[in-house]
């Protein structure tokens, strides 16, 4: 449960930094665009299943 709440974060985390890319003149292609998607949705899903929900609450704060 923790690890898919983790990855669903780092999930929208990286959707919203592919989906801004294109405005700042460093389009990402979607091939890299994906592959980062699911790396950064695995390492957010592995460090919430290590320490706990308490990470996902720091990583949304740092994005404001």
């Amino acid at each position: 449960m923790r690890f898919t709440a983790g990855a669903m974060i780092g999930l929208l985390v990286a959707a919203i930094y592919w989906g801004t890319s294109i405005y700042f003149a460093y389009p990402i292609s979607l091939n890299t665009g994906i592959i980062g998607c699911l790396f950064i949705a695995i390492a957010c899903g592995l460090m919430t299943l290590k320490w706990g929900y308490k990470t996902l609450e720091n990583i949304l704060e740092n994005l404001r």
